[in-house]
């Protein structure tokens, strides 16, 4: 069952957010940082993926981003704490799709916890993105409960 964008916040799965971003069915997330991919990762069949290098890339006087097609990572203001019946998965909003771009990310696990929730974003034709902006929407699916010692315990 997925949850409605109240039941997230009460629940405190979801926070750093502001009231505008409560939606029906989730939560939107606000874009904080950007950073582009500098060189390439590799994916190995065991042990550990070897991330490619980032940098930052600054907004500038007018709280802008302008952004040539490509591949980016980003940083959004919500943090989350998925507790161990709950998995989180993000939509992009659909004014960034009319706009030409994409929000990809892996699933967030039961378990998982972070101050810096993120995901990536694929740029196919050139954008302009304001610092606050919401790019997608945090959305949230009761599942079977997982162990303790079985939450996630990943490497990031």
């Amino acid at each position: 069952m997925q949850l409605t964008g109240k039941q997230i916040i009460e629940k405190g799965i979801i926070t750093n957010y502001c009231e505008e971003s409560i939606q029906q069915q989730g939560i939107d997330v606000r874009l904080k940082s950007i950073r582009s991919i500098l060189n390439r990762g590799k994916v190995p069949a065991q042990g550990k993926t070897i991330l490619p290098r980032y940098y930052n890339i600054d907004f500038g006087e007018d709280n802008c981003i302008e952004l040539p097609s490509g591949y980016y990572e980003v940083e959004f203001e919500e943090a989350c704490n998925i507790p161990n019946n709950m998995v989180l998965n993000y939509k992009t909003r659909s004014s960034l799709v009319r706009c030409g771009a994409i929000i990809h990310s892996g699933q967030f696990d039961a378990g998982f916890n972070t101050n810096n929730m993120g995901a990536f974003l694929h740029v196919a034709f050139p954008i302009i993105l304001e610092k606050g902006a919401r790019l997608a929407q945090a959305i949230v699916t009761e599942s079977y409960p997982v162990d303790d010692e079985n939450l996630y315990d990943g490497q990031w």
